[in-house]
């Protein structure tokens, strides 16, 4: 589908975890960095990373004859890295998984979403019981004998029995003001964190545009060793109205131990069983526009 893409009635639910910033480093050279040299250098912004559950009702360009065409409805679960180059605070997605082929392409051909196919549970609705699940093709050990299967990666499961904040946010500024308070609760005012540049990610929100950026690649055909394409590209998620959001109860996470998804490796997370003390909720319309290519080679 061609950009700008709509995206309305987004339930999106959000579970922070504490990550090595030496790993987010090593994701940001060889993704990011290996591409734009010393033209523009990311870094992690914070040793964090979230982990995104997201609901889309509509989703369908804007852009026609694409937008004459239909629309469907997808749901993306994600490592989100907050990152930040040249003062300016992005988020990368080392890691998407989408229940919906053509989301997939999209993502892949269009902006650079590293996405693959899934099947995505979740609770019905923020009060709703239920467990968030992420069910993809994977190999556990790799040897040439080794079968992909289609196996639990991820599951995120609520902890409603222990004590959560109480918040109910009606407006884009309440969750800006909460998130900002439980961000210095939960990890205080640690000296390696750009305070400014933190709020600055939070204030996007507010102003209505949130920055990613992607690795968008293909495979040459005749060195497979190479990529035929690679760019680093930027381009913003553009909040459109605020239906309401708020906190969550802490989470209980497990994440699958495979060669082919080494996620806790990768992303610096301190084991494949973790909690998230605090994580949000937020319905949402938003747009994503589209992108500046920042490198390519």
């Amino acid at each position: 589908m061609a950009p700008p893409l709509a995206l309305r009635g987004t339930t999106m639910y959000s579970f922070l975890l504490p990550a090595d910033p030496a790993a987010l480093t090593a994701i940001c050279d060889q993704q990011l960095n290996a591409v734009t040299g010393a033209t523009r250098v990311y870094r992690p912004l914070m040793p964090m990373v979230a982990i995104v559950c997201a609901d889309v009702s509509r989703s369908y360009s804007e852009t026609p004859p694409d937008s004459e065409k239909g629309w469907m409805g997808e749901r993306d679960f994600g490592i989100w890295i907050p990152v930040v180059a040249d003062h300016k605070p992005a988020w990368y997605l080392p890691y998407v998984f989408v229940d919906n082929v053509a989301a997939m392409v999209t993502g892949r051909e269009v902006y650079g979403f590293f996405k693959q196919t899934a099947a995505l549970g979740m609770p019905a609705s923020p009060s709703a019981p239920g467990a968030f699940t992420t069910d993809a093709l994977a190999i556990q050990h790799f040897s040439p004998e080794s079968r992909a299967e289609v196996m639990r990666l991820l599951t995120l499961t609520s902890t409603a029995d222990r004590a959560g904040r109480e918040s109910r946010w009606g407006a884009a500024r309440e969750a800006l003001d909460d998130l900002r308070d439980g961000l210095r609760d939960l990890h205080g005012q640690a000296p390696v964190w750009d305070w400014k540049l933190v709020l600055e990610l939070l204030m996007m929100v507010v102003k209505g545009d949130v920055p990613m950026v992607f690795l968008k690649q293909l495979r040459d055909a005749t060195d497979p060793t190479k990529a035929c394409y690679q760019a680093v590209i930027e381009a913003p998620a553009h909040l459109e109205k605020w239906h309401a959001g708020g906190f969550t109860h802490p989470h209980d996470i497990t994440i699958a131990d495979t060669d082919s998804h080494p996620i806790v490796k990768e992303c610096g997370l301190g084991g494949y069983s973790l909690r998230s003390e605090l994580g949000f909720w937020c319905q949402i319309d938003f747009v994503m526009k589209p992108g500046v290519t920042i490198a390519e080679r």
